[in-house]
């Protein structure tokens, strides 16, 4: 199973961004939008994962957010990796709530790394919702259109869990399943 821990949105947070995506003036962009029910935060990509670790990855995840509490964000601006010049991945940044979703990602890689020996991500952790992923170079006039797109307008949303997830990769996106939730106390 391809796993990874996140955290999901409310389906008005999930129209939010599809509202914000509209708004970027592109008829035919090059590349694919990720799928609307598919916004989420990753905290930890895992990958290829035989299912009888599944259980020790909850258990170490609820050990690792046992003393987390619920907390808020909202998403902004139009973000790229590794910028809007030449982006690889275009996302949405997190703009309030970042440093509670950092505490919780570098919690996870340290109870997964301590419980199971999961090797630690060596880029550090930022806190942002992929919205599309860019195979080739864009033209220039694009990336000068998003240094104008619209950030994403939605009120704050509580994040409450974290789920473990499951990726089925398909000719015409990834189809993600929840595996299980983690609430925070």
């Amino acid at each position: 199973m391809r796993l990874f821990f996140a955290v999901g949105f409310s389906d008005s947070l999930k129209d939010a961004i599809e509202e914000a995506i509209k708004g970027i003036d592109l008829s035919h962009p090059p590349w694919r939008w990720v799928a609307t029910v598919n916004f989420h935060i990753t905290l930890k990509f895992l990958g290829e994962t035989r299912e009888e670790k599944v259980a020790a990855l909850v258990r170490s995840a609820a050990t690792a957010f046992e003393d987390a509490k619920p907390f808020e964000i909202t998403l902004g601006g139009l973000g790229g990796f590794p910028n809007l010049n030449r982006p690889r991945v275009l996302f949405y940044r997190v703009t309030h709530g970042a440093d509670p979703l950092c505490a919780l990602a570098a919690k996870l890689e340290d109870a997964l790394h301590r419980d199971l020996s999961i090797e630690k991500e060596r880029r550090s952790f930022r806190a942002h919702a992929t919205v599309a992923r860019i195979k080739k170079p864009i033209p220039k006039e694009v990336a000068i259109r998003l240094q104008d797109a619209p950030g994403v307008s939605h009120p704050l949303e509580t994040v409450e869990n974290v789920k473990l997830m499951r990726s089925e990769l398909r000719r015409e996106g990834a189809l993600y399943h929840v595996v299980k939730e983690i609430a925070l106390s």
